[in-house]
């Protein structure tokens, strides 16, 4: 059976999230996340739910795509904010053809996060 979309959806820890940053600190943060996400993230009180969410995101593209680490750079998906706050994905044009995306796929993406967990879920047409 073929459907015209994937999907796909992760939850992160974000207490785990907290001690890769913590263990790890600007390497881990410049290998996973931009720099611009990094300047949101470090803006928010409860930052380490913000950085969670977001690695959510990436991992529920990956998903979605039927993908597996180490095939590409994290920081080729972004996660960005639209003109009212609703998150969007970017990707470079590597992560793309990394993981085998039209340039015409259009994503949507929903992000949560509350003290424990961050949650993703990507729709991409194909």
């Amino acid at each position: 059976m073929s459907f015209p979309f994937e999907v796909g959806v992760d939850i992160v820890s974000v207490t785990r999230m907290r001690e890769a940053i913590e263990r790890q600190g600007k390497r881990f943060l410049d290998r996973i996340f931009t720099k611009d996400e990094q300047k949101y993230c470090e803006t928010k009180r409860n930052k380490y739910e913000n950085y969670a969410a977001r690695f959510a995101a990436k991992e529920a593209l990956i998903k979605a795509k039927g993908g597996g680490k180490g095939r590409f750079r994290f920081r080729d998906i972004e996660v960005k904010r639209g003109l009212h706050g609703k998150p969007y994905l970017s990707l470079t044009s590597a992560a793309r053809k990394e993981l085998g995306i039209k340039s015409n796929a259009e994503f949507l993406l929903t992000i949560a996060h509350e003290r424990e967990f961050a949650v993703a879920t990507v729709m991409m047409s194909v």
